[in-house]
């Protein structure tokens, strides 16, 4: 462990009611093992004391991460870039840009599994923030997306959003013969059987790793992202932002098991 001193800079993690995030765990770990003389900690903050605390947080930190439910709000705070302007949402603030990692880290984990050329057809489950991100990534990688949500009008919502944006989404009651199917419910099941098909099934649920859809994807020997590997990579791209580097992502993966943070 580093020896904090009066040159530590100070990031973190903001979000409301977040006991359980890793993200302490991921970056201590890193910045230990890159020799970075910094320490990153919880933001815990209520809803009612966001705007009051949020302000003087981005003047003392040098960087933060941005996690439900403020990722939309601390739009408002920041320059956005353009991806994370496109996409409505921030995770990753440095030196008063907004960004959004959890684009960044989708793009290279789905290139990693397929070839983006033989990927037209994707349907994502749920329309929360955490679609947003990949129904962007997905139509940037010349994907026909189609988004299955349980509140329809939600989901409709978010289409007019995207549509205002330039692209275009469909709305779908069950899904279509797909490339890559997409969980960013909290709900791995809601993904029926005959939905888990294709070249890549993606589920963003990290407790467990293995979750029931990740496990029926291998099964019929589908290419799989799970929630672990989207949550460490996001993390890494954003030590990158801050300090221009990064750990692998298996050795970070191999640490959170190591310590039995995940299973």
């Amino acid at each position: 462990m580093l020896e904090i001193n009066y040159y530590t800079k100070l990031l973190g993690v903001v979000g409301e009611n977040i006991p359980y995030t890793l993200s302490p765990s991921i970056h201590n770990y890193v910045f230990q093992k890159l020799e970075i003389n910094a320490v990153y900690l919880v933001f815990d903050i209520k809803k009612e004391k966001f705007h009051a605390t949020f302000p003087g947080l981005l003047n003392i930190s040098y960087g933060l991460n941005i996690t439900i439910p403020y990722k939309e709000e601390a739009l408002r705070f920041v320059r956005p870039e353009k991806e994370a302007e496109m996409i409505g949402a921030v995770n990753t603030i440095f030196e008063g840009k907004g960004y959004n990692t959890d684009y960044i880290a989708l793009n290279t984990l789905i290139r990693e599994k397929v070839d983006v050329n033989d990927i037209k057809v994707c349907t994502v489950f749920g329309a929360g923030g955490a679609a947003r991100a990949v129904i962007y990534s997905l139509l940037n990688a010349g994907c026909e997306v189609f988004v299955i949500n349980r509140s329809t009008e939600r989901a409709e919502r978010l289409r007019e959003e995207v549509s205002q944006k330039g692209f275009s989404i469909k709305i779908a009651g069950e899904c279509p013969k797909s490339d890559v199917v997409v969980n960013t419910t909290p709900d791995p099941n809601f993904v029926s059987d005959e939905c888990v098909q294709g070249k890549l099934v993606i589920d963003f649920v990290y407790k467990p790793v293995k979750t029931s859809l990740i496990i029926r994807a291998e099964k019929r020997g589908i290419n799989t992202i799970n929630g672990i590997e989207i949550l460490v990579e996001q993390a890494l791209e954003a030590d990158k932002i801050w300090f221009g580097k990064r750990l692998d992502r298996n050795e970070v993966m191999g640490y959170l098991y190591a310590r039995q943070l995940v299973r």
